[in-house]
């Protein structure tokens, strides 16, 4: 495996080479590959190398983009606010990915209304394609090597043979659901065996995960994209596709071990236990509330400490379980200000792609978006920045140039 990270490695700097070369500002949409990349291996190269490469791209993409803040302010203004709670920090190394992943997904947020507004949808839409197809191939690679090698150093749910996912672990599965939906809709657009069959393998990949928010969002996307055709009346092609997805499914059911594999996974997945963390997850939110305003452990108004939940919540109940749900996560961190930020910039963002949306396509990618975003908020973690990017990367669309005859709106 060491040999496929370093392959994996070097040609994602020299992607973002290229990216800078050729994409110009468009390279902030392959930013969620470079991340997803970075989650798949055991980096050799410098971490500063890594940060500092994504971060001189952002300062690059502002740098042609001056006037940004303008499209989400909420957005800067949480910047802002989370740079100066990170003055409270102890440790600033333990909680490094997250302070990077969020800030890049924070600049990002007005990035996109201020980039998509001087391209074409069709532009904006192949580049977004080409970003989700790199990460669905990615990981159908990075199964296939750490199948082949017997690498699961997580050993999520027990899985410990057949199909393993190498370090793609816990919530670095989410942004998987939203590429399967970016390219699920070029297939119902622009129909192409390749794009079939990309799909069609890296949604068996996730199935078999058993990771049940991903599983969700990944089936609502392929649904969503779908029911577009029955939008626009075309039934012929809906109940085409829908056949050609029904004779997959079932011939890989019956030429694979993929059946079998399922429920031998879903007995050690052990769902019924699963409950009990279910009810941890949404026990936080009393347990925080308690912390801020019965206990007076800390300021209601600005948290605890960034990214530190850790054993400092709930008189350490859970032990050192993080808390999981990002409301209760963002308010530990930040506190009432933090959430309110953090709503507003949500808010801010989806009403902005709502006023620009003209088709019913448009609404549906909309929804879709957010779908994901409230599973993904409940289930957490909004510190992973690939998967949050990407599903505003899909929000945005209705923001770009309305072609008069546009492939995508069709």
């Amino acid at each position: 495996m060491e040999r496929f990270f370093l392959l994996v490695e070097i040609a994602s700097y020299i992607f973002t080479v290229y990216l800078f070369y050729k994409k110009k500002e468009l390279a902030v949409m392959y930013v969620p590959v470079l991340i997803f990349a970075h989650n798949v291996i055991d980096p050799v190269f410098s971490a500063l190398l890594y940060y500092g490469t994504i971060s001189f791209l952002f300062l690059y993409c502002i740098f042609r983009n001056g006037t940004f803040y303008k499209h989400n302010i909420f957005a800067v203004l949480l910047f802002c606010y989370f740079l100066l709670l990170l003055t409270r920090s102890n440790d600033l190394v333990i909680i490094r990915t997250h302070i990077f992943h969020v800030f890049w997904f924070l600049l990002a947020i007005p990035l996109i209304g201020s980039i998509y507004q001087k391209y074409s949808t069709d532009t904006i839409y192949k580049e977004l394609v080409n970003s989700a197809v790199l990460i669905l191939l990615l990981f159908i690679v990075n199964v296939l090597m750490s199948t082949f090698y017997h690498f699961s150093p997580a050993r999520m749910y027990g899985i410990v043979r057949g199909i393993l996912y190498g370090n793609v672990y816990a919530a670095g599965f989410n942004i998987l659901s939203i590429a399967l939906f970016v390219v699920a809709l070029r297939v119902i657009i622009h129909p192409q065996l390749w794009y079939v069959l990309v799909a069609a393998v890296a949604y068996t990949f996730v199935i078999l995960s058993l990771r049940r928010s991903v599983m969700l969002v990944s089936t609502a996307g392929i649904i969503v994209a779908m029911l577009s055709l029955l939008v626009k009346r075309n039934t012929k092609r809906f109940f085409f596709l829908g056949s050609l997805v029904v004779l997959i499914g079932l011939l890989v059911y019956s030429g694979t071990n993929v059946g079998s594999e399922f429920k031998e996974r879903y007995e050690l997945r052990q769902l019924n236990d699963r409950e009990l963390e279910g009810e941890q997850r949404f026990a936080e939110y009393e347990l925080v509330y308690k912390d801020m305003f019965v206990y007076n452990y800390y300021s209601p108004l600005i948290g605890f400490d960034m990214f530190n939940s850790a054993g400092n919540y709930g008189k350490g109940v859970f032990e050192m379980r993080t808390l999981h749900g990002d409301v209760p996560g963002i308010v530990h961190s930040s506190g009432i200000i933090g959430l309110v930020l953090y709503f507003l910039m949500i808010v801010t963002g989806f009403r902005s792609s709502l006023a620009a949306a003209v088709s019913v396509v448009d609404k549906m990618l909309i929804f879709f978006s957010a779908v994901a975003l409230v599973v993904f908020t409940i289930t957490g973690r909004f510190t992973e920045g690939a998967s949050m990017l990407l599903i505003f990367l899909v929000l945005g669309l209705p923001l770009a140039q309305k072609d008069k005859e546009a492939n995508f709106a069709g």
